[in-house]
């Protein structure tokens, strides 16, 4: 049943993503409705979904416990999207800068703009939501120190710098949902109410957001490139294969109390295709903007095959 739940939830957004797109050739959304649709996300809707869904849980010792495990398997998953992505770039001897490109997006996938969403519509429920958002603290965390780091060539990076953008609206809602709930005070419904419904336009308003930017993509470049396929290979399966075996080895030998729905969230998060603010940093610090482009566009449309698989293997291995 749940598995064609997810293949639903994938047409779904396919059909939503393939709606962006069309809009994007016939120039309904252009560049300034893109960019506007991109802030209204990270900037409203998502933190508004984060902030009512993390705080109206209900506490328990359960959802305590898989919470504490879900942060520490998503601090090993981006370890070992860490060392893969090293792995890759040394295999294909890529100069500086695409192999900081890929490296980065072998690290860091869509969970604003697709796993959140998909999360959403397979579980929604709030206790879902909690864990997908301890994935994204951890991968933003990283994503705004080392990342940074990276692409600036590994100079002089300050402080201020590496943290400036950690506190973004997302990461100060999942804060403030967190100790909303770890107090158990609720919104009062004339908040909770409005709030939580323009929370809920994140999802159609994120795949709108990726069917209009794959529609400017080329696929006729990505597809010469052989390090897009080790790159998809990487990011989709094997990744979060291994994450899940590791996962499995120590719920069932080291006593680790994990849920089924808490592992299924983290091995899914780990799964998401390229993020899409990662072009944006690379045109931004003089990377190869254009692969990165590339790699979204390609893990994207093989996502689609991929998740259903993904989340199958995590729901019998």
């Amino acid at each position: 049943m749940q598995t064609q739940i997810i293949a639903e939830q994938i047409i779904i957004a396919g059909v939503i993503v393939l709606t962006g797109a069309v809009g994007s050739w016939l120039k309904v959304i252009n560049d300034d409705v893109r960019l506007s649709i991109s802030r209204l996300v990270f900037k409203i809707t998502l933190p508004l979904l984060i902030v009512t869904t993390v705080s109206s849980m209900e506490m328990s010792h359960e959802v305590l416990v898989n919470g504490g495990w879900a942060a520490f398997f998503s601090v090993l998953s981006m370890v070992i999207m860490y060392v893969a992505g090293k792995i890759s770039v040394r295999i294909f001897r890529l100069p500086q800068r695409t192999a900081v490109v890929h490296e980065l997006h072998t690290m860091f996938g869509n969970i604003v703009f697709l796993g959140f969403p998909l999360v959403s519509a397979l579980y929604p429920n709030e206790e879902a939501l909690l864990y997908a958002a301890i994935f994204y603290m951890v991968s933003s965390f990283m994503q705004w120190t080392y990342g940074i780091f990276l692409l600036k060539g590994q100079g002089d990076v300050t402080l201020k710098e590496r943290f400036r953008n950690l506190l973004n609206p997302n990461t100060v809602a999942f804060l403030v949902g967190l100790g909303l709930f770890l107090v158990q005070l609720k919104l009062p419904d004339l908040l909770q109410i409005p709030l939580s419904s323009i929370g809920k336009a994140t999802s159609p308003l994120a795949l709108l957001y990726i069917g209009s930017t794959l529609a400017g993509t080329s696929l006729k470049g990505a597809m010469k490139r052989a390090d897009i396929y080790l790159l998809s290979i990487n990011k989709l399966v094997l990744i979060p294969v291994i994450l899940l075996l590791i996962i499995n080895f120590a719920v069932r030998h080291l006593g680790v109390e994990l849920g089924q729905m808490a592992k299924t969230i983290i091995v899914l998060e780990a799964a998401m295709p390229c993020m899409s603010m990662i072009v944006i940093m690379a045109k931004a610090f003089g990377a190869a903007d254009d692969r990165a482009a590339e790699n979204v566009f390609l893990t994207t449309l093989l996502s689609l095959l991929t998740l259903p698989l993904v989340y199958y293997l995590a729901s019998v291995l």
